[in-house]
């Protein structure tokens, strides 16, 4: 009994060994896309989105009043024998154009950005930008910027004032803009010196 116990454990010992030549390991660890148990959910890839929250305190006021007048005038007189000619021309040009905004208070919009870049330490390229269209004036929001990855919080979220080399934009266009354009006559006469 003892010596066919002896053989099995030989026959399973040669049988785990072969079996392990064979068997292959895959690591279950893969660097790109690893994120440790106790780690929060954030963008660490190109592509990923996260939310810029613009909190940006701002005073801006802008005021624009042009107005342009040329006059140009000739006259002249001529002495004839029998009679005295007159002769004379007068060309005016004027133009006015007034424009206001104001600005105050505080800048606070979200915006969500997309990864452009990671760097070698891990930092974050971000860009993204928003268009909003409201009574016709367009209003137009751009953040880029570089983020480290440990200012971005549990809900994805960034705070404008921990971006690197931030380039917050924000741009109108409308009334208010169009209101100090030049009309085409305008521009005209001052091009002909008028």
């Amino acid at each position: 009994m003892s010596r066919k116990r002896s053989i099995w454990v030989a026959v399973l010992c040669a049988g785990l060994s072969v079996s392990a030549e064979f068997a292959s390991a895959a690591s279950l660890y893969k660097q790109d896309a690893y994120q440790a148990l106790t780690s929060d959910t954030r963008s660490f890839r190109v592509g990923d989105a996260l939310t810029v929250m613009i909190v940006e305190n701002s005073s801006a006021q802008s005021e624009a009043d042009s107005s342009t007048t040329r006059d140009t005038g000739l006259s002249g007189n001529t002495n004839g024998i029998l009679q005295q000619h007159s002769f004379g021309a007068d060309a005016k040009h004027n133009f006015a154009g007034k424009g206001a905004t104001n600005r105050t208070g505080s800048l606070q919009a979200q915006i969500s950005v997309r990864v452009q870049e990671v760097a070698a330490n891990g930092d974050l390229a971000v860009y993204g930008t928003q268009k909003i269209t409201v009574n016709g004036e367009t209003q137009t929001i751009s953040v880029a910027g570089v983020v480290r990855p440990i200012d971005v919080s549990a809900d994805n979220i960034v705070l404008s004032t921990r971006l690197t080399n931030a380039d917050i934009t924000y741009t109108g266009r409308g009334f208010v803009d169009r209101s100090q354009d030049e009309s085409w006559i305008s521009r005209l006469l001052s091009w002909l010196g008028l």
